[in-house]
């Protein structure tokens, strides 16, 4: 069926924000066509619904952009994009909105790849070359290309990874709880009727509160939701390191067969450290790769924005442009670098017995500070890199630095600005009454009004670290950031065992993801001083890279009406 485009809601809120957006190309071929429900037939014979975005006189050059969350919501991404003159092809993920077969996220997307992009090249309007396009799990979708013997010719990937598992369920050796158990419950109810769905949303806050502590935790999505899908269970059962269950759903491991891609990541984003590895690996192998990273959360209107200019962009060319383009938060703006992280220098502050945070390099005594872990009343996270919109992003942190199971260090005003670009790293030494311990640290700004804010976090699970007799020396990478710290602020570290549910509640059982039958609190000790000094080491930036004058890529214009 072929009709012109209609949009609506969603859809045509973000064709406006497209065409507000400034350094876009014009719309040079305004007669758009839709053709709906083409059914293209993966390697099983499962039927793959697609919509055809085309318009009079396009070109041969084509978008190609995969999705489990329906064809219509993309709407307004496909009519911006067939309006400059290219065909695009949105296709729904097998099991979700009028694709047969089941829906098991990541184990079918390589083979209905392929099989979607040999059907696409062999159609007489695709004569020009192919670029992949989306985020999240539309970049799970590109990165699964790459395992097969067809590739896009280019691809536009925002706030994904390769390694889905390690990028955002099991970081640091726990696990996530809180994205996978919003996840889930948004999948369950995308396709039910409008007033079903508002009245999940309604009951979102709470209920996802209640699933983040269902005992066991297998039964988050039941208590949420009281759905049970089967993948869900697979990832809790599937939570040790190394479990050969993931292998298959690694995609992009050879990273010679990836061809040229723009990656958008965000600072709050649950992607980040998985997807800045991703891009380490393709920089160190010579691959072309383009990175952009912005202060954003997953699913910020402006990722979209920019992932579309980039597209539109590097359809001319071979391959995108190379090195970084850096929004420094703070104030800092938009800096344009040869690669990430820019040279820096290290500066380190070192965690006192007295609760500061010292940088003078003068020598402490030894001396310690000691809280108590409870499971039962779980330290909260306060914010963090997660998919859940009731607390993802930067959060106060007045609450959670008044408990008494956070340790909190606190640096004197700055006399002038620090510019910190890279990977920020702590080194201490933590005894506990309980080997199977976690290690939560978050560095915060704190204004000149006293508020503390979250700047960047770190997480591990320390069963391997943690001796009984106390005994390991501990070193742990924080997220990677960057961040003009404004004179007359302060710098804070919180040290703690938790973050629930940014990162499951650690009931001190020998199996902390599967076994919460009990609850054990434990008590730890942070030594300090001496011959074993607690340090934080920041990347510090001397020399100040070249500043866009813009002071955000996604500037907006307005636009006749």
């Amino acid at each position: 069926m072929t009709g012109s485009p209609r949009l609506r809601g969603a859809a045509r809120r973000e064709y406006r924000r497209l065409a507000r957006a400034a350094d876009m190309p014009p719309r040079t071929h305004p007669s758009v066509h839709r053709t709906r429900d083409i059914r293209v037939r993966a390697s099983d014979g499962t039927v793959l619904l697609t919509d055809h975005w085309h318009a009079d006189g396009a070109g041969g050059d084509t978008v190609l952009i995969r999705t489990p969350y329906g064809r219509d919501g993309i709407g307004g991404v496909a009519l911006f994009l067939a309006e400059r003159g290219h065909h695009v092809v949105v296709q729904s993920c097998r099991g979700t909105f009028g694709s047969s077969g089941a829906f098991d996220p990541l184990h079918d997307e390589a083979a209905d790849g392929q099989s979607t992009l040999r059907w696409l090249r062999a159609q007489p309007w695709a004569t020009g070359r192919v670029h992949s396009w989306g985020g999240s799990y539309f970049g799970v979708t590109q990165w699964a290309y790459c395992d097969g013997d067809d590739r896009p010719d280019a691809m536009g990937i925002a706030i994904s990874a390769r390694r889905f598992d390690d990028a955002i369920l099991y970081p640091g050796g726990g696990f996530s709880i809180d994205t996978p158990l919003t996840w889930a419950y948004a999948l369950d109810i995308q396709e039910r009727a409008l007033p079903s769905r508002i009245g999940a949303l309604v009951r979102a806050r709470w209920a996802l509160r209640r699933g983040a502590l269902a005992v066991p935790p297998a039964d988050a999505v039941r208590v949420a939701r009281g759905a049970d899908p089967q993948f869900f269970r697979d990832w809790v059962e599937h939570s040790d390191a190394g479990d050969p269950w993931w292998q298959p759903m690694h995609f992009a491991q050879d990273v010679d067969t990836i061809p040229p891609v723009t990656l958008v990541a965000g600072w709050q984003d649950l992607f980040l450290v998985g997807q800045l590895a991703d891009h380490a690996a393709l920089h160190e192998a010579g691959r072309p790769v383009r990175l952009i990273v912005g202060d954003w959360v997953h699913g910020a209107p402006d990722i979209t924005v920019i992932g579309v200019r980039e597209a539109l962009r590097s359809f001319p060319e071979t391959a995108p442009p190379t090195g970084a383009r850096i929004e420094v938060t703070g104030g800092g703006g938009w800096r344009d670098l040869e690669s990430w992280p820019p040279p820096h220098t290290r500066l380190s502050a070192e965690l006192t017995a007295d609760g500061r945070l010292d940088r003078s390099g003068d020598a402490h005594p030894a001396g310690a500070l000691s809280y108590r872990y409870d499971p039962g009343d779980p330290t909260p996270d306060a914010g963090g890199r997660t998919l859940n919109p009731f607390s993802a992003g930067r959060r106060v942190q007045r609450r959670r630095e008044q408990r008494a199971d956070v340790l909190v260090f606190t640096d004197e005003p700055l006399r002038e600005d620090l510019l910190l670009m890279g990977t920020p790293e702590v080194a201490l030494a933590l005894t506990s009454s309980n080997p199977r311990v976690d290690l939560f640290v978050r560095l915060c700004e704190v204004d000149a009004r006293g508020v503390s804010r979250t700047l960047t976090d770190g997480y591990r699970r320390l069963s391997p670290e943690v001796s009984e007799d106390g005994s390991g020396r501990i070193r742990l990478e924080l997220a990677p950031l960057a961040h003009r710290v404004a004179a007359g602020s302060r710098l804070r570290v919180q040290v703690s065992s938790g973050a629930h549910p940014l990162h499951l509640r650690n009931p001190g059982t020998e199996d902390p993801v599967r076994d919460h039958s009990r609850l054990i609190p434990s008590e730890q000790t942070l030594r300090l001083g001496g011959d074993a000094p607690a340090l934080l080491t920041l990347p510090a930036v001397t020399t100040t890279p070249r500043q866009t004058p813009s002071a955000s890529p996604a500037v907006h214009r307005d636009v006749p009406r």
